[in-house]
């Protein structure tokens, strides 16, 4: 048997050297069907299969409050203590928040992320140190200055450097000594990467966010369900503490009435499930055009080699025998085709971890392991037998009669096998459908959000965040003229046109919502939207080119005294709809610098109406807000905005040192090592719906590409069975131009056949991208009837080649061929 095999082998090696066309076009074909499943395969085991690095992750879960009407808030400080008191469900809860401290260090000051952390933080979530330990009990109820630093921060700021223990680290809440370094894959809170971890014991006393009800930012409480208690079981427990919650502190928790437990898992890894198995389907598709595609190739070679098959089998080769010796070269070209596959796959994966490391979660636990090598032989054998079986029970029948007329001359052209052979093209071309469709849906998706203006230009923007040092912060007066200076030195650097000053700049995501008092409109929380609160200064809008729709922006003399307010078109159609908001008047309430809830009323006359700008992504409508000048209410930090008439990039190092003239220390790099300055880049919140794009329609470009050669490879076969038959027309008078109408549209009629199929088809999966579009339809008219333009454009190249070719055919030497 052993021999049997090997004897087989070299004849399958000794066979495909004298087909070089034909397995090279098989090897390729199956290195990018067998590449792109393992790349595909390898994210999805990185992201998806591969376990948390949470001890028994399946008890693990985000605890959050809930509203009457659906709401959802992380619980304050306060509502936790009393979730960890009166809850029995939980073996630990945990309460975490993160925030910006300044670093001192010998490159200057630093915005880094600090996260708080309750006692037994890293023994709910059962983690253990890559260096060092974490914190003990005493440290965490003390307030020990201790501190244990995440993989990345290590590697960024001190280099990995293996000596770190004990090392002292000046942050804005004191000095605090380095015990330990977690794993390169734990983080938590997911919102950045490079965090540091310390008691929450040591801001305690200073931070008045953590003894406000009212304060929902910036926080978690994660909980560790004990053994044998089920979820429902949790949730009736907690929602009988959220409901006693809400009647003994009616000011802050009147409608939170419940509790949403969301898994830990899901909660890391957002919206990436539903994406990752879009690819996984797509890739699924290119795999089975591909074994279409090499299926047929193997038909036309098996029909090429009918009289040696057919002789064999005469000479006392069983079915088997054939079978057997058609397999096995099957398996040759899947195991060549399946090594290049893994070896580029191995590339893919460096370059998307590359291209992609902000878009997916949990990249850097993606790698080629033993288990997406398995994976990648398990295809390897699957696109064999796919690609070799068929063909092989096809060549193998036991007709020998057929079989030897198929490989004479005037035989014929072997109809059962060409009817099959048509039948494969037809699929391929109806999955191709399906995949260009895919990929068209989320172009068009993708075009339509480039379409969509922010409200204002970001070309030649520059923005500075200023986070001010504690001490100036603590006094309004200082910090307003600190701002002020700022700007003032900005404005004076050469190139620049306009300077302004803004709390939150335009789709940075950031926002604080406000209570808003309106005369005579009594509120309603239920249907009420959110108002967001902007402080800017004089010139923001010019400096933005924001539109004035109605009425004046700030002047100068709005800093010093006076109501004047700034409304949004929306914030005007939801309040006064049909009326001139101009002259009327509304109240918002100050927030106060170290105090999470909102201060006294700040009562204004609205002066203007201005265009709507989308502060959270392009595909989040914009919402009300309210803008009043910078000085009556002194935020914390600031962001300065220049317009320059220079290139932005040439501005940011200048607009750097500038900053830091004024004061050295106002830190110039925020956590994950990002400039404090930068340019204004309206795509940066595409990059997930970039990369899907970008993805599938690599996949699409593929399909087509194969489809095409599926339609190439079936004509040019029927043409060589032909030969004969093409050169008697040809020789009794038909045109050249009679035989190119007459094969190209056997191609069509076969095309349109598939594309048929593949729209119908296609109408019902694509309702599956739904989620992942925008602005567009699962059935949008237009995609569709450009893909099948598209591929009919394709199939008409595809069968005019082979037509054209047949066409230059001299008659007289394809009949002496014969």
């Amino acid at each position: 048997m052993i021999d049997a095999l090997r004897s087989d082998l070299r004849y399958a090696v000794r066979s495909l050297r004298k087909s070089p066309g034909f397995a090279t076009a098989a090897i390729l074909t199956l290195a990018l069907a067998v590449g792109s499943n393992t790349a595909v395969f390898s994210v999805v085991n990185g992201v998806l299969l591969r376990p948390l690095p949470f001890a028994e992750q399946d008890r693990l879960f985000m605890l959050g409050e809930q509203s009457r009407q659906g709401g959802f808030r992380p619980p304050s400080y306060p509502t936790f203590l009393d979730w960890q008191a009166q809850s029995s469900a939980f073996a630990r809860l945990a309460y975490v928040r993160g925030g910006g401290q300044r670093l001192a260090g010998p490159d200057g000051i630093q915005s880094i992320v600090v996260s708080v952390v309750s006692p037994g933080f890293f023994a709910t979530l059962g983690e253990h140190p890559l260096l060092g330990r974490l914190f003990t009990p005493d440290e965490e109820r003390g307030g020990a200055r201790v501190a244990v630093l995440s993989y990345a921060l290590w590697q960024r700021l001190f280099g990995g450097d293996p000596h770190i223990l004990g090392k002292a680290l000046s942050l804005t809440a004191g000095v605090y000594s380095v015990v330990g370094v977690l794993p390169h894959d734990v983080v938590y809170p997911p919102w950045v990467d490079e965090q540091l971890y310390a008691p929450i014991a040591t801001v305690a006393a200073t931070d008045r966010a953590l003894t406000q009800r009212g304060f929902h930012a910036d926080c978690r409480i994660i909980g560790r369900l004990k053994r044998g208690i089920t979820l429902e079981q949790a949730q009736a427990d907690l929602d009988g503490v959220a409901r006693a919650e809400a009647a003994t502190y009616p000011e802050f928790n009147a409608d939170w009435t419940s509790v949403r437990l969301v898994p830990l898992r899901d909660e890391i890894l957002g919206d990436t499930t539903p994406q990752l198995l879009v690819l996984v389907a797509a890739v699924g598709l290119v795999l089975m055009i591909a074994c279409v595609n090499v299926a047929n190739l193997t038909l036309a070679r098996a029909g090429a080699r009918g009289r040696e098959l057919a002789i064999r089998a005469a000479l006392g080769a069983g079915r088997g025998r054939v079978v057997r010796q058609l397999l096995t070269e099957s398996v040759v070209l899947a195991a060549l085709g399946g090594t290049q596959g893994a070896v580029a796959a191995y590339s893919a994966i460096a370059l998307l971890k590359r291209a992609a490391p902000a878009v997916l979660p949990r990249l850097d636990t993606v790698w080629v392991d033993g288990w997406v090598l398995a994976f990648a032989l398990g295809v390897t054998i699957i696109t064999a037998v796919a690609t070799g079986l068929l063909p092989a029970l096809r060549a193998a029948r036991p007709d020998l009669t057929d079989s030897l007329k198929e490989g004479t001359a005037g035989a014929g052209t072997g109809h059962g096998r060409q009817r099959l052979r048509a039948a494969l093209v037809i699929s391929e071309i109806a999955l191709a459908v399906i995949l260009v469709v895919g990929a068209g849906l989320l172009v068009r998706s993708l075009w339509q959000l480039r379409a969509v203006h922010p409200g204002f230009d970001p070309q030649g923007l520059v923005t500075f965040y200023i986070s001010p040092p504690p001490l100036r912060a603590q006094d309004p007066a200082r910090l307003a003229a600190l701002y002020t200076q700022v700007q003032d030195a900005a404005r004076a650097l050469p190139g620049v046109t306009s300077v302004a000053l803004t709390n939150f700049t335009p789709l940075a995501g950031g926002g604080l919502p406000s209570p808003v008092e309106i005369p005579g409109r009594a509120p309603d929380p239920l249907h009420d939207p959110r108002v967001w609160f902007m402080t800017v200064s004089p010139g923001y809008f010019r400096t933005m080119r924001i539109p004035v729709r109605a009425g004046r922006e700030f002047t100068e003399a709005d800093l010093a005294s006076g109501t004047a307010v700034l409304v949004n078109e929306a914030f005007a159609r939801a309040f006064w709809p049909g009326l001139d908001p101009i002259g009327r008047q509304v109240t918002l309430h100050k927030a106060v610098q170290g105090r999470p809830d909102f201060g006294e009323p700040i009562p204004g006359t609205v002066v203007g109406v201005v265009g709507d700008v989308r502060h959270f992504g392009l595909d989040a409508p914009p919402e009300p807000e309210v803008y009043v000048p910078f000085t009556r209410n002194v935020w914390g930090h600031m962001s300065l905005v220049v317009r320059a008439a220079i290139a932005p990039a040439g501005l940011l190092a200048t607009l750097s040192r500038t900053v830091r003239q004024v004061d050295p220390e106002i830190p110039m790099t925020l956590s994950g090592g990002r400039s404090a300055a930068g340019t204004v880049d309206i795509t940066a919140g595409l990059a997930s719906r970039q990369l899907d794009t970008w993805l599938l329609g690599s996949f699409a470009v593929s399909a087509l590409v194969l489809a095409g050669i599926g339609i190439y490879g079936l004509l040019a076969y029927s043409i060589g069975q032909r030969r004969r038959e093409i050169g008697i027309r040809l020789a009794l008078g038909a045109s050249r131009g009679d035989v190119v109408s007459q094969i190209v549209g056997d191609g069509v009629r076969l095309a349109g056949v598939g594309i048929g199929l593949g729209v119908v088809i296609a109408l019902v999966v694509t309702r599956l991208l739904a989620a992942l579009l925008f602005g567009v339809r699962a059935g949008d008219p237009p995609t569709f009837l450009g893909v099948v333009a598209l591929l009919t454009l394709v199939s008409l190249l595809a069968s005019y080649l082979p037509a054209r070719r047949a066409a230059q055919l001299d008659p007289l030497t394809a009949l002496r061929s014969e």
